[in-house]
């Protein structure tokens, strides 16, 4: 019990350490795109420190992502729209339930696919996917007024499918292509040292 506690505590260490580099340094957690539109990678850590971690990880994980968001929405707002995520009910709160449900879709995965590999890969794909989603929906409730400062005055439905074929498609491939063979490498070297 004891290990299991001091592991975790130590995938948290490394994959907070690793998502505060990536929101510290401008244009590489964060980027940004044509003004409004913005893609992150720091959801990726997040994935795979919750795949090897367990859920308290994934949640935790989640809540650091989620403060990262709001520490870059507080000092560095690119956009009207970046002013919304100082709302912790857009920034934090969709991450933490994007670390429960990431974790909650592995195991999914784990039980239902029997191909090697194949289950990190999909969870990182559908994980992301449901991360869009998550955080378009408060975005969408809590920040109407900053999206038609930018233009937009369409339904959710058009915002989420604005964005899944802006930024959404590129986040979900950079964790199938990224997060994927990471993913796979760690898992590798896991069992080699049990």
């Amino acid at each position: 019990m004891r290990d299991k506690k001091v592991y975790e505590i130590v995938v948290i260490a490394v994959f907070t350490a690793l998502i505060i580099v990536l929101t510290i340094v401008p244009q590489i957690g964060y980027i940004q795109l044509f003004g409004i539109v913005g893609i992150t990678i720091i959801h990726i850590p997040v994935l795979i420190g919750g795949i090897f971690g367990g859920r308290k990880v994934a949640v935790s994980l989640g809540l650091v992502f989620g403060l990262s968001s709001l520490f870059v929405a507080l000092t560095r707002p690119a956009s009207p729209v970046d002013f919304v995520f100082q709302n912790p009910l857009v920034s934090v709160l969709p991450r933490v339930l994007f670390g429960l449900a990431m974790y909650e879709i592995y195991r999914l995965f784990r039980k239902v696919i029997k191909v090697k590999y194949l289950d990190m890969t999909l969870t990182m794909i559908v994980s992301t996917f449901v991360h869009t989603l998550l955080v378009l929906v408060p975005l969408f409730i809590f920040g109407r007024n900053a999206l038609a400062e930018v233009g937009f005055t369409g339904s959710m439905f058009t915002l989420i499918i604005g964005v899944i074929l802006t930024n959404g498609i590129m986040e979900i491939v950079l964790a199938g292509v990224i997060g994927g063979p990471i993913a796979q490498r760690l898992l590798d070297y896991k069992e080699a040292d049990l």
